[in-house]
Order: structure tokens, then C-alpha cells, then sequence
């Protein structure tokens, strides 16, 4: 959606009228809802009266959306197909946000929350916002009373992450998002004091560089995780922790297997077992009648040979 694009690009962000995470039951204008077109389509959208959306399934109306409930189903002007209005959660964010760099799915978020240990009141520093889908992940576990630090070293990026977040009404607050290179040796994290941190985050290309510098930062059993697709990139991360004072590391891979789960057709057990006795009965009947049947014809030919044979030796001699 355009109104996700940072203010760099031309267009603006509009002010949020609410928190992403408000549990409001209607959509009221300016507020941020999800549009559902199916699960492959999804995307962001700030509701502004007297405004249409338009997309593959028709024209919307901004208007007609404001009262609805949330999940509600929107049809379209000319009434021939439709979309649903959701409530953004970080899941669907992540499924629809504006794509400024490689992101981070559910999956692997669903990990890193839960490894990390997060609740409301948290404190955590994130380095690699990049493009915001795990930030918003945090920024919900951590709560109202939490506070997220997140920096990106682009500052292309961290300006649009930071209007981001204000339009989603998570800046100023419980999200600061800043530009900063976390792996310089001269590096300060500024207005996080030490000890006072329960957790860390990095997705960067050389996170054991940002491991010294963090380390001073989390508290006594805080909690640190970096995320790295290259075994490589581990085996560094892991050589400084220890030195750091990083205890019990530990290396997850996050797979996710899809299943199809159906009902089978209902069938009867016990006659389907009859059924099935019956049919291996008459087969083998078959089979033995076969069988005589083979060896009577057999036997019929081998006497009209043998009466041949006396015949052509009664001739002959």
C-alpha cells in the first residue's frame, strides 16, 4: 500500500488514530485494517473517508468500511465479488507490509519470541529492522509498559521503519527506532543503560561483532539471539559468546511441515470385511474350477495321441 512508503518517496503517512494492537470492536476512520482478498493477497490499508480503494476484486468505498466490525465482509460497488476487513495483528502485517529488505516469517518470529523469553514490561534491543515484520512481533510481546530499541544501519530503511511505526501508533512509545551501525567498535547504545536490557536481538551479516557491545546491556540470565542464514555466520557468533559471558548456546533450525488433514468417507467396518471374504472366496473357487477344468482337457488330449500312435504302428507293419 502507498501510505506505507516512507515520506522520501513523496507520499505521506497518515496520522494513526490508535494503536495497531487496540482492541476497538468497529473500524473508525483513520484506523489501519487489513484487506483480505484470499491467504496469497493480503494487503495494509488507513481508512480516510471519501476515499475509494481499488483492486482485482472491484472498488471500495473507505466509507462503507467505517462502522463495520472487524472481520466483517465488504462487497464490492458493482456487488459482484468482495474482501474482508481484519483486525492487523503482526502476523498479517508481516503477510502484507512493504517489502524494503529480506524478512522474517512467523515461523522463525513465533522461535525468536519464545526463546527470548519476552512479556509485557520487557526491555529489548533489536539490530536489523530492516523491514519491520519482526520489530511489530516484539513491539506486541513487549506490551504497553515494554520498550523495543531497534536500529538499522540504512538510513533509507530506518526513516521508513520510523514512519512506520508512528502511523501505526507504536512511536514514540514502545518502539525507538534509530539509525546506527550496532557493529562499530565505537558504538554506544545511547539512553539503554546497562543491565537493563532482558533481551537482544541481531539480524545482521556479522553479528559477533555486535556480541561484545551488547553484552554489558542485558541483565543477569537476559537473553541473546542472532539469526544468520549461513553456518558460517554461526560458527563465528559462537566463538565470542563465551568470552562475552554467554552461557549454554544453543543452534535452532525452524521447519514447517504442512499437513492436509480430511475426513474419510464412513464406511461399514463389518461389511466391508464380508464384502472382501466373499470376493477372495469366489476368487479362489474360480481359481480351482479353472484349474480341473486345465487338467480334464489335459488328459482328454493326451488319450487322442496316444490312439493315433497305435494306429500308425498297426499301418505300418
Amino acid at each position: 500500500s502507498s501510505w506505507l512508503r516512507s515520506a522520501a518517496s513523496g507520499l505521506r503517512l497518515l496520522p494513526p488514530s490508535s494503536s495497531m494492537f487496540d482492541h476497538s470492536e468497529t473500524i473508525a476512520g483513520g484506523a489501519l485494517v487489513i484487506i483480505y482478498e484470499d491467504h496469497k493477497h493480503m494487503s495494509a490499508l488507513r481508512v480516510e473517508p471519501g476515499k475509494t480503494l481499488n483492486n482485482r476484486f472491484g472498488a471500495f468505498r473507505h466509507n462503507d468500511m467505517v462502522g463495520r466490525r472487524y472481520g466483517a465482509q465488504l462487497l464490492s460497488l458493482d456487488g459482484r465479488k468482495y474482501v474482508y476487513l481484519l483486525r492487523p495483528t503482526p502476523e498479517l502485517w508481516t503477510a502484507s507490509l512493504s517489502h524494503r529488505t529480506q524478512i522474517l516469517y512467523i515461523a522463525d518470529i513465533s522461535m525468536i519470541c519464545l526463546q527470548l523469553e519476552l512479556g509485557p514490561g520487557a526491555v529489548v534491543v533489536e539490530a536489523g529492522t530492516g523491514s519491520g515484520s519482526l520489530s511489530h512481533a516484539l513491539a506486541r510481546a513487549v506490551g504497553p509498559t515494554g520498550r523495543l530499541h531497534t536500529y538499522e544501519f540504512n538510513a533509507a530503511r530506518a526513516t521508513a521503519a520510523q514512519a512506520e511505526f508512528a502511523s501505526n501508533g507504536l512511536s514514540p512509545g514502545r518502539v525507538i527506532c534509530q539509525h546506527g551501525d550496532v557493529c562499530q567498535p565505537e558504538w554506544k547504545y545511547d539512553g539503554v543503560p546497562e543491565g537493563g536490557v532482558d533481551a537482544a536481538f541481531f539480524d545482521l551479516p556479522n553479528p559477533w561483532l555486535a556480541v561484545p557491545l551488547a553484552a554489558p546491556l542485558l541483565r543477569a540470565g537476559g537473553r541473546l539471539c542472532t539469526f544468520s542464514p549461513c553456518i558460517e555466520q554461526v560458527e563465528r557468533t559462537l566463538a565470542v559468546l563465551a568470552a562475552a559471558g554467554f552461557t549454554r548456546p544453543e543452534v535452532v533450525e525452524v521447519l514447517v511441515r504442512t499437513h492436509e488433514v480430511r475426513a474419510a468417507p464412513r464406511t461399514d467396518a463389518i461389511a466391508e470385511a464380508a464384502a472382501t471374504a466373499r470376493a477372495a472366496r469366489l476368487s479362489a473357487a474360480a481359481a480351482a474350477e479353472g484349474a480341473d477344468a486345465d487338467a480334464d482337457a489335459a488328459e482328454g488330449t493326451g488319450e487322442g495321441e496316444g490312439a493315433g500312435e497305435g494306429a500308425g504302428a498297426g499301418a505300418g507293419a
